[in-house]
């Protein structure tokens, strides 16, 4: 179960970091990104960073919880960025 939590945390910090690095242009098909978009988008990348962290103490840690957090947090992060995406694409 440690490769696996490791390699979940790797693809949180990797989604975060793209989160981070587009938060200002270039962010899928917006040349520039409206500062509400920005914000949103710092926001998950902190939580997806969180829960990228949590995967990691919990790859190490044989605590059954901390895995069920990293998975339940990163899967909540994705999938409300994912919810409220089209919001901000429609305009």
């Amino acid at each position: 179960m440690t490769v696996i939590m490791l390699i979940y945390a790797v693809v949180l910090f990797a989604l975060a970091g793209y989160l981070f690095g587009h938060r200002q242009h270039n962010f899928l098909t917006l040349k520039d990104v409206p500062e509400k978009l920005g914000k949103t988008l710092s926001n998950y990348a902190l939580l997806l960073i969180v829960a990228g962290i949590i995967a990691v103490i919990a790859a190490f840690v044989p605590n059954q919880w901390l895995q069920i957090a990293a998975l339940i947090l990163g899967a909540l992060a994705g999938g409300l960025l994912g919810a409220r995406l089209p919001k901000f694409l429609n305009m």
